[in-house]
């Protein structure tokens, strides 16, 4: 029986109990058990009880008064209890153990749920509008898709929290429904104990024995003494086996029973063939009356068989369905490795343009090379090397970008150096730091040189606007500008060939053109030189120094993460691989001990029968003057040993195919875990995409509010330049003006269209980030469902062990029937072997024959009794040995299974 559900203490105190608590409250009631994986209290602990540790600190099991006053009030307050029937315990058992398996399973789902619920309010949280938000928002930015992302976070946190609730009131539901068959079975247990109490085997005589006071005994001597009023049974005789006693065993219990009974001599029968055909008639009446009974088990027999047949053909329709959906997953994988090829091949077309293409599996209709599974490993296989070498070829291509990039930056400083060395000879020189630290150095020395450079344009600016004398100073400053500009184009017009190149390249393997790959800068290799452009051209480089920074750390993350979760991956599915197959090993030993049993069984009453049958031949030839009523005693004995024997071999063909449908169902198992570990493996990569499409996201808008701010101070510097133009130089500078006006429309068209085509790339990205979000609520839904039909095949799978188990205990005492019915008939064959013929009394006189004969048969008695309780002894050891085994399956199993998402 398993140990009683405790009330929640949340609930007990509650005044709600009444009437129903809500799912909030009984969610809320719930939440220290779901934070706890809903350990169970520590047990109390005595040490004043080294037998019975598990009491009260306040009993002292020692003390003898003390205990004699708990018998008694436990006695008394017993004494109304009801007292059921075995079936009734079995069913009540049975019920309790089905109620309680429901509870682990919806505890487990609601600790799942109850995460789903804290991810959504998260999820709710980050799209809540913020002032920083707000602050970052660009100009042009999306204004309706953050309120849209809040909406559906919030409806999907109201949908967690709603199946939370439920969750909740159904395992409070069901807790309350374990109570009733958990209360009626501890009254049971101790009603029985009360019934069957008895007094202590210690006599006193009356005259010893000292007077109770109010019911109670007076001193320790006299108690357990005393009866109760509930028809407890009292054994005079001071035998504690005798529930065991009062039972004989099958073979020797009648013969016992006779000899201790001592029956009186009785008045002889006028003829002895008279009594033995009035015996014999009695015995051919019985075995008419067993033999309508075996024909009743029979029908019943084919009755099973034929409930048997109609489980397997749907247990082969599900296998079949189990078979299609394995094909369709390798269909799946296969695609989804041809993808990770072309994914691997577009990274490095030059290294991996040879990379070996995924196991493929013939299908030509029904002729099929492989059978579905086989390929399964093989396709995974495939698919964890492809990751490997997608994560090695990134961490190239980011050392090698992240390279380029360094180097580029210390040229350009090393060129800028030098021109400001031309006009401060005091300029600090290049960092020459090495390392991580190194990129972050140059980066911060460009700042400091253009931050510097603008400087030098500013007051130069001023000097050549203060004074003529100056101009030449401002011509110098010119020419370092034009040195600089005609540097930097130099250096994008290398970019652009390098571009140019590997697209040719790509395109030369038939490979589409990469986002990266195309120039979306617009640059222009004729541009004259203008302060304007040179600002823009230097704020440009900027920028694009910063992002190579940015992206550079978040490679690093995603590498670190990325090994981490592959790490994580595998010791989890190592770990659930060791215990499926101990899991199967498990099985199998259990399946080739009822083979091997069964086997002997089967051997053992084949013996049995060639005994008979020897048995009868014998006294053929011994007895040919024997009548036709003993003859026909005989055939019908072994007709009923035939029936028993086909009997067992239906149990039999029964439990094979109970054996294969547990085999089928463990396969289902197995295909239903691989498929979660592959919908949890989409879903990781679904994740990590959606992680990658928010930071483009990211990253197009700085991008866009970077644009912005140029564009706008752009539009400043220009209308500054025209006033300070306007004041100088008066009709010549309204031409100038002018011609600035144009250059500056130019290149504000030219901004406006890289701002058209930012935007259209935000659009394209945040609808992939929608669709990204979709498919990943989609394949949560769909991990739901599939833990849902685990559950159920796991629980048709302990449905089956139990059918197994009665199937089992009934071919056991079937057999345990057929060997007493050959051992009586053995029994009737030795009476009749050495029985008197009528005509050979004074012939013979046979009195030594006799008692050897009695001395046999007892002898024979004997063996056969002992070598059935060793039968009964091995097979109660195999009872329990099961026993225990089903009981860690059913510890290790529903609650803890892998197909849950952690």
């Amino acid at each position: 029986m398993p140990p009683p559900l405790q009330q929640h203490p949340a609930l007990s105190n509650s005044p709600e109990l009444m009437h129903g608590p809500g799912g909030r409250a009984l969610f809320q009631g719930y939440r220290k058990d779901v934070l706890n994986n809903f350990q169970k209290e520590t047990p109390r602990y005595n040490p004043m009880n080294p037998g019975r540790p598990q009491s009260s600190m306040l009993v002292d099991l020692e003390d003898p008064i003390q205990v004699h006053l708990l018998t008694e009030t436990a006695l008394t307050d017993s004494k109304e209890y009801e007292i059921l029937s075995q079936e009734e315990v079995d069913d009540l058992k049975k019920q309790c153990q089905s109620l309680t398996q429901r509870i682990n399973q919806t505890r487990a789902n609601l600790a799942i749920q109850s995460k789903y619920r804290d991810a959504a309010i998260s999820m709710t949280k980050l799209y809540s509008p913020s002032r920083s938000d707000t602050k970052r928002r660009s100009l042009l930015g999306n204004r309706h898709s953050g309120g849209e992302n809040a909406k559906e976070a919030e409806v999907e946190r109201q949908s967690s929290e709603r199946r939370c609730e439920e969750l909740a009131s159904e395992l409070f539901a069901l807790e309350k429904r374990l109570m009733e068959p958990q209360r009626r079975l501890l009254q049971h247990t101790a009603g029985i104990l009360q019934l069957t109490h008895r007094e202590s085997k210690k006599k006193i005589p009356p005259q010893q024995r000292q007077p109770a006071l109010n019911g109670i005994p007076g001193s320790p001597e006299s108690m357990y003494t005393y009866s109760n009023s509930r028809n407890s049974y009292e054994n005079g005789s001071g035998n504690d086996n005798y529930l065991e006693d009062s039972y004989g065993t099958i073979d020797g219990g009648l013969d016992t029973w006779s000899r201790s009974q001592n029956p009186p001599l009785g008045i002889p029968p006028r003829s002895p063939v008279r009594e033995q055909t009035k015996e014999l008639k009695q015995e051919t009446d019985r075995l008419k009356e067993e033999n309508g009974r075996l024909k009743e088990e029979r029908d019943q027999l084919r009755q099973e068989n034929m409930s048997l047949g109609s489980r397997v053909s749907s247990t082969e329709q599900e296998g079949s369905q189990r078979l299609q959906t394995i094909d369709e997953t390798e269909q799946k994988l296969e695609e989804l490795n041809t993808k990770l090829r072309d994914v691997v091949i577009e990274m490095n077309p030059m290294n991996n343009r040879r990379y070996s293409s995924p196991p493929y599996g013939l299908r030509n209709g029904t002729d099929r090379a492989v059978e579905p599974g086989d390929m399964i490993v093989s396709q995974l296989d495939y698919l964890e090397r492809g990751l490997a070498k997608i994560q090695e070829d990134s961490e190239g291509q980011i050392s090698e970008i992240a390279r380029q990039a360094e180097s580029k930056i210390e040229g350009a400083n090393q060129q800028v150096r030098e021109i400001l060395a031309g006009m401060d000879p005091d300029y600090p020189a290049l960092p020459t730091a090495t390392g991580p630290s190194a990129m972050d150095e140059q980066v911060g020395y460009l700042q400091g040189a253009l931050v510097d450079i603008q400087d030098q344009i500013s007051r130069t600016t001023q000097m050549s606007n203060s004074s003529s004398a100056e101009k030449q100073k401002s011509e110098q400053v010119e020419a370092v500008l034009t040195g600089l500009w005609d540097i930097i184009q130099a250096g994008l017009a290398d970019l652009a060939q390098r571009k140019q190149q590997r697209r040719r390249t790509r395109m030369e393997q038939g490979m589409e053109d990469d986002v990266e790959m195309s120039d979306t800068e617009d640059y222009d290799p004729n541009e004259t030189y203008s302060l304007q452009a040179f600002s823009a051209k230097v704020q440009w480089l900027y920028a694009q120094a910063t992002t190579l920074k940015e992206h550079k750390g978040v490679l690093k993350r995603q590498i670190k993460q990325q090994r981490e979760l592959n790490n994580k991956s595998d010791a989890e599915k190592d770990l659930e691989i060791q215990m499926k197959n101990d899991e199967i090993v498990a099985t199998k030993n259990m399946l080739g001990e009822a083979v091997s049993e069964t086997n002997e069984i089967k051997e053992q009453l084949t013996k049995a029968i060639q005994d008979l049958e020897s048995a009868q031949t014998m006294k053929a030839t011994d007895e040919a003057a024997n009548s036709k009523a003993t003859q026909k005693q005989l055939e019908a004995s072994s007709r009923k040993l035939e029936e028993s024997a086909a009997t067992i071999t239906e149990f039999e063909a029964n439990a094979q195919d109970l054996e294969g449908r547990l085999r089928m169902a463990e396969e289902g198992i197995d295909t239903l875990t691989r498929k979660l570990s592959d919908a949890s493996a989409a879903q990781d990569a679904a994740e990590k995409a959606l992680e990658e499409k928010q930071k483009d996201l990211k990253s197009k808008e700085d991008e866009m509010e970077q644009i912005n701010m140029m564009f706008i101070e752009t539009k400043t510097e220009l209308t500054f330049a025209k006033a300070e133009l306007d004041g100088a130089y008066g009709s010549r500078a309204e031409r100038a003006a002018a011609a600035a006006a144009l250059t500056s429309n130019v290149e504000l068209a030219r901004l406006k269209e890289r701002v058209k085509q930012l935007e259209t790339e935000l659009s394209s990205t945040l609808k992939e980030f929608e669709d990204m979000t979709k498919e990943t609520i989609n394949q949560e839904k769909e991990k739901l469902e599939l833990e849902n039909r685990l559950d159920n095949a796991l629980g048709s799978r302990s449905d089956l062990e139990i059918e197994a188990k009665n199937l089992r205990d009934r071919l056991d005492k079937e057999l345990g029937e057929s060997r007493e019915r050959v051992s009586k008939l053995q029994e009737e064959l030795d009476r009749e072997k050495l029985k008197v013929q009528p005509g050979q009394t004074a012939a013979k006189p046979g009195a030594g024959a006799s008692m050897l004969s009695e001395q046999f048969r007892a002898t024979m008695r004997e063996e056969r009794r002992k070598a059935q309780e060793e039968i009964r002894k091995e097979i109660s050891e195999r009872r329990k040995l099961e026993e225990e085994l089903r009981i860690l399956r059913k510890q290790v199993g529903p609650g803890k299974s892998p197909l849950s998402p952690r």
